[in-house]
């Protein structure tokens, strides 16, 4: 995709993008007041009424997730994603001098916050589903000592650049709503990142989802050039459902606080995109492509968090004897 220059939508002179922008406009108009999506809702958050908006009900979620996907739809199709905008090569590698340093500071900030993590040249790399829990696998049933490991993660990245105004702004969405938009962007900054770590030997956790195939053996293959001699994978699975379900209720109970003024939302991950890692085999993309690359690690071991509230279940490691390992329900 070549670049942008002017993001105004107004000035689009592209005939399809100005149609769906023109649809847009349309959708805008019929909204009712007081929906989250509504031009006046801004505003409405500014000026007090915030105070008085109630939760949506399921229904009105149900009809804003359709406006979000629809929003977002037409933001890609106008050419809104930065990497249009501040990339200055036809690949769109490497970003503007402004923008470069606009991901200094970032990683700065990030890698200040990590000052007290170790050199030990230790690194865990976690995999799965949105929603299945990995954090909470990590540090409650692995034992990992959080505290002694630089997270490596886009989402976190995403985070950091909606707190400092980074990500485009879409009509009736909020930041983390419209994160989407820096995907590209956000995984540049956290490999960045990253690098500097592996560089000085700090403990790393690489938090992934293993939906590409080769995303999980790049990070290993990374580690070892840079020394790392103790690598840990942890996959944590969960159904795609679960994973819908989940990322829903973490989404909506974001979007509320943004709602009434205290975040910048919660991070919108269509269902769609969850559902296109079905893989007939293992259950998800996800699955498979961990166990292509598992025995890259020193250790590694696989949980199955599909209940909700209840205990992750270890289902397989290295520490089983099992020595044929099948996918599930084979």
């Amino acid at each position: 995709m070549g670049r942008v220059d002017n993001p105004d939508l107004a000035e689009i002179d592209d005939p399809k993008s100005l149609a769906a922008t023109t649809a847009f406009e349309g959708r805008l108009q019929q909204l009712p007041e007081g929906h989250p999506s509504h031009r006046d809702y801004r505003d409405a958050r500014s000026d007090g009424a915030l105070e008085r908006l109630r939760p949506l009900t399921d229904t009105e979620h149900a009809d804003h997730v359709a406006d979000v996907s629809a929003r977002i739809a037409d933001a890609r199709r106008s050419g809104l994603g930065t990497e249009n905008h501040y990339t200055i090569d036809p690949d769109q590698e490497f970003w503007s001098p402004e923008r470069e340093s606009e991901h200094d500071a970032i990683i700065d900030a990030l890698y200040s916050a990590a000052s007290g993590v170790p050199c030990e040249r230790r690194a865990v790399v976690a995999g799965g589903l949105p929603g299945s829990g990995k954090t909470t696998v990590l540090r409650d049933h692995v034992e990992v000592d959080l505290t002694r490991y630089v997270m490596i993660n886009p989402d976190i990245v995403k985070d950091e650049m909606a707190r400092r105004g980074l990500i485009p702004e879409v009509e009736g969405l909020s930041p983390m709503e419209a994160s989407d938009l820096v995907h590209e962007e956000s995984s540049h900054i956290a490999k960045r990142l990253a690098r500097r770590a592996q560089a000085d030997g700090k403990n790393i956790v690489w938090d992934i989802t293993m939906a590409k195939e080769g995303s999980a053996d790049g990070r290993v293959s990374s580690l070892r050039v840079d020394g790392y001699e103790h690598i840990t994978g942890i996959f944590v699975d969960i159904p795609l459902d679960t994973s819908v379900r989940r990322a829903d209720a973490r989404y909506r109970e974001g979007h509320e606080a943004y709602r009434g003024g205290a975040s910048t939302g919660g991070r919108f991950v269509p269902e769609e995109m969850i559902r296109s890692q079905q893989d007939d085999k293992w259950g998800t993309k996800n699955r498979m492509h961990f166990e292509a690359v598992k025995d890259q690690f020193d250790s590694w071991s696989v949980y199955d968090n599909s209940v909700d509230a209840g205990a992750p279940v270890l289902v397989d490691s290295t520490t089983r004897s099992s020595a044929v390992r099948k996918p599930p329900d084979e």
